[in-house]
């Protein structure tokens, strides 16, 4: 009879004191909202727009119906402030200096040089209590890896939420298939067997139009989207080799002097995009998909249908395949295989409830927001036949631009649709996704610094960095303005110049990770 009454007395209490009462409830990941609460808390985030179309072209991204419907199944009233993709970097920095912070913001990482001073400094919160009583879905669903990188801890303690790599090989080859079938050619394999290719799409006129204005290879400034020849060397520039009890960035390796040498013949024979040392993204994008004019790039294996009906916009013929990556003497081959965090989550201190930002994270765990970041919404994008989803999969352009809102913008964390194999059985082109997931998970290159913190030389020293002095280099080798035997001198004075301490400063970083 006590216990009885001590019950009803406890629950008297909480109605008074919080509307909830004893009723019981139903969780979907954000336990701090019910549906008696009269208000669902204000969360503020500032983010990246990640380059998708849709994002980039809404009026007001908060107006959106997707956003409005991730308001209502979170029970969160989220705010979003974007950041345009190429100016992300900067933005962030920017954003940092001024102060002003959300109450959640993405970053690159917590020892990315944009953020790693901000963390210093004490602008974020420690997360690891937050996590324990506030986020059991996220402690329970990413891995122990991924809160164990540094870009996502510091000497045990958490200050982002990460957005695991569903595949750690986020690049892989992408070729123009009818121009491959026109010319008769077989699918490359050797460095020797794609560099025969990329002649043959510059001399023999796959597009047909009776014009020498074919790009074999096109990639990006400072090599993005265009490192998959050096990595048939195993040096690929921004990453590093233990070797010889050292941890040794790839730019002065031996290797990398006969890399330089191949690079020098494709832009010489104009076998590789001569703008590469200054295009920018929408630049490239523009010859591989509105001109059709680009026979081999690079880029990420998530959405290989995506680029295929993209360069069809193009030209109607085009058939956009993903084959191997080039092997080279080791008879090897494949882009880095990198983080397993794709990006990250911290809270600032100015933020007065950060348990909000926690719950709101925590949902995207949950089956409710799995089903709305897989499928859409109910009614336009799927309909429930007793239970089962018709999904609509997209089949323009436009379609998968809408479709990319869902499936990547709005998932700040959480499982990604490619490991829905029910979704991605019933997509359209899901054969050559599968294609492209095989070949990635398939090749690589390991890179032994991955998730390293930038090393204080070359912190204080930034020209040391692959951007720099070794850009610089690369350049002129390629140009011809310098002989190739230019990069030992490159080697020598990039090492008196701090290079042998950033390689101290790497190695004590690796055999302390290591435990050597």
């Amino acid at each position: 009879m006590k216990k009885k009454n001590l019950l009803s007395g406890l629950c008297l209490v909480l109605a008074v004191g919080t509307v909830v009462g004893c009723s019981k409830k139903v969780e979907s990941g954000n336990s701090g909202v019910t549906a008696q609460s009269a208000k669902p808390p204000v969360v503020k985030v500032t983010l990246g727009t990640r380059g998708l179309p849709y994002v980039e072209g809404s009026p007001n991204i908060n107006e959106d119906k997707f956003v409005k419907k991730l308001r209502e199944l979170s029970k969160t009233d989220v705010k979003f402030e974007l950041i345009p993709h190429q100016e992300f970097n900067k933005k962030l920095t920017l954003l940092l200096a001024a102060g002003d912070l959300p109450d959640l913001l993405q970053i690159n990482g917590v020892n990315s040089p944009e953020v790693a001073p901000a963390v210093n400094n004490g602008a974020f919160y420690e997360l690891n209590d937050l996590i324990e009583k506030y986020g059991p879905n996220l402690k329970k669903n990413i891995s122990q890896t991924t809160w164990d990188s540094p870009m996502v801890s510091n000497n045990g303690k958490i200050y982002a939420i990460p957005l695991e790599n569903y595949i750690r090989n986020t690049q892989v080859v992408y070729v123009r298939n009818d121009w491959l079938q026109k010319l008769n050619l077989k699918v490359p394999k050797t460095i020797d067997e794609y560099v025969e290719m990329l002649k043959a799409f510059k001399e023999k006129d796959p597009n047909g139009n009776g014009k020498a204005d074919e790009i074999p290879f096109s990639g990006r400034q400072n090599f993005a989207f265009s490192e998959v020849f050096f990595a048939a060397y195993d040096a690929i520039p921004g990453g590093w080799k233990y070797e010889n009890n050292q941890l040794i960035p790839n730019f002065i390796r031996p290797q990398m002097k006969q890399a330089l040498e191949l690079h020098r013949k494709l832009y010489q024979e104009q076998l590789m995009d001569n703008e590469i040392f200054v295009q920018q993204g929408k630049d490239w994008d523009a010859k591989i998909k509105g001109a059709a004019r680009v026979g081999m790039f690079v880029h990420d294996p998530g959405y290989p249908d995506k680029w295929r009906s993209e360069v069809k916009q193009g030209d109607s013929k085009a058939d956009v395949i993903n084959i191997p990556a080039p092997t080279g003497p080791d008879g090897k081959g494949g882009l880095m295989i990198g983080s397993p965090v794709n990006m990250a989550w911290s809270i600032p201190k100015s933020n007065k409830n950060p348990e909000n930002a926690i719950k709101f994270l925590n949902w995207f765990y949950s089956d409710e927001a799995q089903k709305f970041l897989d499928y859409g919404l109910e009614g336009e994008d799927y309909t429930l036949d007793n239970g089962k989803v018709n999904y609509k999969y997209p089949t323009n352009p436009d379609e998968i631009n809408r479709e990319n809102m869902h499936l990547m913008f709005l998932r700040l964390v959480g499982p990604s649709y490619l490991a829905n194999e029910s979704f991605m059985k019933g997509r359209k082109d899901g054969d050559i996704i599968a294609n492209a997931i095989q070949i990635a998970k398939s090749e690589g290159r390991q890179d032994d610094g991955v998730d390293m913190p930038i090393p204080p030389t070359l912190q204080s020293k930034p020209e040391l960095g692959k951007n720099g002095l070794w850009m610089e280099t690369a350049a002129k080798i390629m140009t011809g303005k310098d002989p190739i035997d230019s990069f030992d001198k490159f080697v020598e004075d990039w090492k008196k110049r701090g290079g042998d301490q950033i390689i101290k400063e790497a190695t004590e970083w690796y055999n302390a990770k290591n435990k050597k």
